[in-house]
C-alpha cells in the first residue's frame, strides 16, 4: 500500500509541476500579449505594469513549480535533515518574499499614477513582505540553535571512553 502511496503522489507531483509550468509560460504570453496591446492602443505605461505584474506572478508559478520538482520528484523526502528541511523552508518562503515584494513594488507605481489614497494597499502588501522575511530570519536564528541527533556526526571509537 505504501508502495502505491508513494507511486500515485509521485505522478501527481509530476503533473502538478508541468501543469505550473504550462500556466507560467500562459502568464508571459498573456504578459505579452497585454503588453503589445497597450502600446498600440496608446497606452504603454499601465499595460506595461499590468504585464510586469503578470511576469511576477507567473515567475512565482515558475519558482514554486522547481521547488515542487526539486523536493517531491528528485529527492528523496525520507531521506531528509533538519537542515534540508530549514533550507526547504528558506527555499519556499524566500520565493513568496520577493514575489510579494516585486508585486508590491509594481503596485506602488501604478498607485502612483492613480493617486496617493490607492497606495495604502501596496504598502500594507510590502509590510506583509518584510514581516515574512524578518519572521524567517527569526526562524533561521531559532532553528539553527537547535542540534537534532540526526545532524550530529556519529562519532566512533568513543564507545569506553569516559570525559
Amino acid at each position: 500500500m505504501r508502495k502505491l502511496y508513494s507511486n500515485v503522489a509521485h505522478i501527481y507531483f509530476v503533473v502538478a509541476t508541468l501543469m505550473l509550468m504550462v500556466l507560467a509560460v500562459a502568464l508571459l504570453v498573456t504578459a505579452a500579449w497585454q503588453a503589445l496591446q497597450g502600446i498600440l492602443q496608446g497606452d504603454p505605461v499601465d499595460s506595461a505594469l499590468d504585464s510586469i505584474g503578470i511576469v511576477i506572478i507567473g515567475f512565482a508559478v515558475v519558482e514554486t513549480s522547481k521547488f515542487i520538482a526539486e523536493e517531491e520528484i528528485l529527492r528523496k523526502r525520507e531521506l531528509r535533515s533538519s537542515r534540508e528541511s530549514r533550507r526547504s523552508i528558506t527555499k519556499f518562503i524566500t520565493i513568496i518574499v520577493i514575489a510579494a515584494s516585486l508585486e508590491a513594488l509594481v503596485m506602488v507605481f501604478k498607485t502612483s499614477r492613480e493617486g496617493l489614497e490607492y497606495a495604502i494597499y501596496p504598502a500594507a502588501l510590502f509590510a506583509s513582505s518584510m514581516f515574512a522575511l524578518v519572521a524567517l530570519g527569526a526562524y533561521q536564528w531559532l532553528s539553527s540553535r537547535i542540534v537534532y541527533p540526526e545532524d550530529q556526526p556519529e562519532q566512533k571509537g568513543d564507545e569506553g571512553s569516559e570525559d
